[in-house]
Protein backbone atom coordinates (compact mmCIF):
# COMPACT_ATOMS: atom_id res chain seq x y z
CA UNK A 1 0.00 0.00 0.00
CA UNK A 2 1.38 3.41 -1.02
CA UNK A 3 1.85 6.12 1.65
CA UNK A 4 -0.85 8.35 0.17
CA UNK A 5 -3.44 5.60 0.61
CA UNK A 6 -2.85 5.74 4.38
CA UNK A 7 -3.39 9.49 4.96
CA UNK A 8 -6.38 11.80 4.74
CA UNK A 9 -7.09 13.99 1.72
CA UNK A 10 -5.74 17.15 3.34
CA UNK A 11 -2.44 15.41 4.11
CA UNK A 12 -2.11 14.34 0.48
CA UNK A 13 -2.51 17.93 -0.69
CA UNK A 14 -0.33 19.40 2.07
CA UNK A 15 2.58 17.13 1.14
CA UNK A 16 2.82 18.55 -2.37
CA UNK A 17 2.09 22.11 -1.27
CA UNK A 18 4.81 22.05 1.40
CA UNK A 19 7.39 20.76 -1.06
CA UNK A 20 6.27 23.39 -3.58
CA UNK A 21 6.71 26.08 -0.93
CA UNK A 22 10.31 24.94 -0.49
CA UNK A 23 11.18 25.49 -4.15
CA UNK A 24 9.04 28.48 -5.11
CA UNK A 25 12.08 30.73 -4.71
CA UNK A 26 13.30 29.43 -8.09
CA UNK A 27 10.62 31.68 -9.61
CA UNK A 28 11.80 34.90 -7.90
CA UNK A 29 13.73 36.12 -10.96
CA UNK A 30 10.35 36.24 -12.70
CA UNK A 31 8.41 38.64 -10.47
CA UNK A 32 5.08 38.19 -12.24
CA UNK A 33 5.41 34.41 -12.16
CA UNK A 34 6.47 34.39 -8.55
CA UNK A 35 3.55 36.54 -7.38
CA UNK A 36 1.02 34.46 -9.33
CA UNK A 37 2.52 31.22 -8.01
CA UNK A 38 2.64 32.53 -4.44
CA UNK A 39 -1.00 33.66 -4.44
CA UNK A 40 -2.05 30.36 -6.03
CA UNK A 41 -0.24 28.30 -3.39
CA UNK A 42 -1.73 30.49 -0.66
CA UNK A 43 -5.20 29.84 -2.03
CA UNK A 44 -4.55 26.09 -2.05
CA UNK A 45 -3.34 26.23 1.56
CA UNK A 46 -6.61 27.98 2.47
CA UNK A 47 -8.42 24.98 1.01
CA UNK A 48 -6.27 22.54 3.00
CA UNK A 49 -6.38 24.39 6.32
CA UNK A 50 -9.93 25.67 6.54
CA UNK A 51 -11.83 24.97 3.31
CA UNK A 52 -12.31 28.75 3.04
CA UNK A 53 -12.37 28.35 -0.73
CA UNK A 54 -13.62 25.47 -2.80
CA UNK A 55 -11.95 23.64 -5.64
CA UNK A 56 -14.05 25.40 -8.27
CA UNK A 57 -12.96 28.82 -6.98
CA UNK A 58 -9.32 27.72 -7.15
CA UNK A 59 -9.80 26.41 -10.67
CA UNK A 60 -11.49 29.63 -11.83
CA UNK A 61 -8.61 31.69 -10.45
CA UNK A 62 -5.82 29.57 -11.93
CA UNK A 63 -7.61 29.22 -15.24
CA UNK A 64 -8.23 32.99 -15.62
CA UNK A 65 -7.52 33.92 -19.21
CA UNK A 66 -5.27 36.87 -18.38
CA UNK A 67 -3.54 36.18 -15.08
CA UNK A 68 -4.25 32.60 -14.16
CA UNK A 69 -1.34 30.37 -13.20
CA UNK A 70 -2.42 27.67 -15.68
CA UNK A 71 -3.12 29.99 -18.59
CA UNK A 72 0.00 32.11 -18.32
CA UNK A 73 2.16 28.99 -18.29
CA UNK A 74 0.48 27.46 -21.28
CA UNK A 75 0.19 30.64 -23.34
CA UNK A 76 3.78 31.82 -23.24
CA UNK A 77 6.50 30.28 -25.36
CA UNK A 78 9.55 29.51 -23.22
CA UNK A 79 8.53 31.84 -20.38
CA UNK A 80 11.67 30.98 -18.40
CA UNK A 81 14.12 31.54 -21.28
CA UNK A 82 15.84 28.23 -20.76
CA UNK A 83 16.02 28.44 -16.95
CA UNK A 84 15.41 24.76 -16.20
CA UNK A 85 15.29 25.38 -12.43
CA UNK A 86 12.40 27.82 -12.75
CA UNK A 87 10.67 25.59 -15.25
CA UNK A 88 10.86 22.53 -12.97
CA UNK A 89 9.62 24.59 -10.02
CA UNK A 90 6.73 25.86 -12.15
CA UNK A 91 5.71 22.33 -13.15
CA UNK A 92 5.89 21.16 -9.53
CA UNK A 93 3.61 23.98 -8.42
CA UNK A 94 1.35 23.36 -11.42
CA UNK A 95 1.08 19.70 -10.38
CA UNK A 96 0.40 20.52 -6.73
CA UNK A 97 -2.34 23.01 -7.63
CA UNK A 98 -3.93 20.64 -10.14
CA UNK A 99 -3.88 17.93 -7.48
CA UNK A 100 -5.62 20.14 -4.91
CA UNK A 101 -8.39 20.89 -7.41
CA UNK A 102 -8.69 17.20 -8.26
CA UNK A 103 -8.79 16.20 -4.57
CA UNK A 104 -11.47 18.80 -3.89
CA UNK A 105 -13.66 17.24 -6.54
CA UNK A 106 -13.05 13.77 -5.06
CA UNK A 107 -13.80 14.98 -1.52
CA UNK A 108 -17.06 16.58 -2.62
CA UNK A 109 -18.14 13.65 -4.82
CA UNK A 110 -17.90 15.79 -7.94
CA UNK A 111 -15.61 13.59 -10.04
CA UNK A 112 -18.05 13.94 -12.94
CA UNK A 113 -17.55 17.74 -12.82
CA UNK A 114 -13.76 17.69 -13.11
CA UNK A 115 -12.28 20.09 -15.65
CA UNK A 116 -11.34 18.03 -18.69
CA UNK A 117 -7.61 18.70 -18.34
CA UNK A 118 -7.64 17.18 -14.83
CA UNK A 119 -9.63 14.03 -15.62
CA UNK A 120 -6.53 11.88 -16.08
CA UNK A 121 -5.04 12.81 -12.69
CA UNK A 122 -4.78 10.32 -9.87
CA UNK A 123 -2.62 9.88 -6.78
CA UNK A 124 0.02 7.72 -8.40
CA UNK A 125 0.38 9.79 -11.57
CA UNK A 126 0.63 13.04 -9.63
CA UNK A 127 3.28 11.74 -7.25
CA UNK A 128 5.35 10.26 -10.06
CA UNK A 129 5.25 13.41 -12.19
CA UNK A 130 5.81 15.77 -9.25
CA UNK A 131 8.77 13.83 -7.85
CA UNK A 132 10.32 13.57 -11.29
CA UNK A 133 10.31 17.38 -11.59
CA UNK A 134 11.29 18.28 -8.04
CA UNK A 135 14.36 16.05 -8.20
CA UNK A 136 15.63 18.32 -10.99
CA UNK A 137 15.53 21.38 -8.70
CA UNK A 138 18.88 22.33 -7.19
CA UNK A 139 18.68 22.37 -3.41
CA UNK A 140 15.85 19.83 -3.18
CA UNK A 141 16.57 17.22 -0.54
CA UNK A 142 14.96 13.79 -0.48
CA UNK A 143 14.78 13.95 3.32
CA UNK A 144 12.12 16.68 3.02
CA UNK A 145 9.86 14.22 1.27
CA UNK A 146 10.57 11.40 3.71
CA UNK A 147 10.15 13.62 6.76
CA UNK A 148 6.79 14.92 5.51
CA UNK A 149 5.53 11.45 4.63
CA UNK A 150 6.46 10.07 8.05
CA UNK A 151 4.88 12.98 9.90
CA UNK A 152 1.69 12.88 7.85
CA UNK A 153 1.38 9.10 8.25
CA UNK A 154 1.75 9.41 12.03
CA UNK A 155 -0.52 12.43 12.51
CA UNK A 156 -3.07 12.47 9.68
CA UNK A 157 -4.15 8.89 8.98
CA UNK A 158 -6.94 8.15 6.52
CA UNK A 159 -10.25 8.97 8.16
CA UNK A 160 -8.72 11.56 10.49
CA UNK A 161 -10.33 15.00 10.58
CA UNK A 162 -7.42 16.69 12.35
CA UNK A 163 -6.67 20.10 10.82
CA UNK A 164 -3.35 20.60 9.07
CA UNK A 165 -1.41 23.80 9.63
CA UNK A 166 0.93 25.00 6.91
CA UNK A 167 3.53 26.44 9.29
CA UNK A 168 3.70 23.17 11.20
CA UNK A 169 4.72 21.28 8.06
CA UNK A 170 7.09 23.96 6.79
CA UNK A 171 8.93 23.96 10.13
CA UNK A 172 9.57 20.23 9.71
CA UNK A 173 11.49 20.79 6.51
CA UNK A 174 13.07 24.17 7.29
Amino acid sequence: MRWYEKVNIDAKAAYFLALSDKIIDKLTPYENWYSIARSTLDLCWEWVEDKKVDEDDIYMKVNDEDEGFFMVGLAEIDPFQGNSQAESAYWCIFGAVSYVIWLGHILNNKENELPQELESLDDEFNEQRFMEEIRKVEGYREEWSECLKQYLLENYPAGSDRKIKREELLRLIA
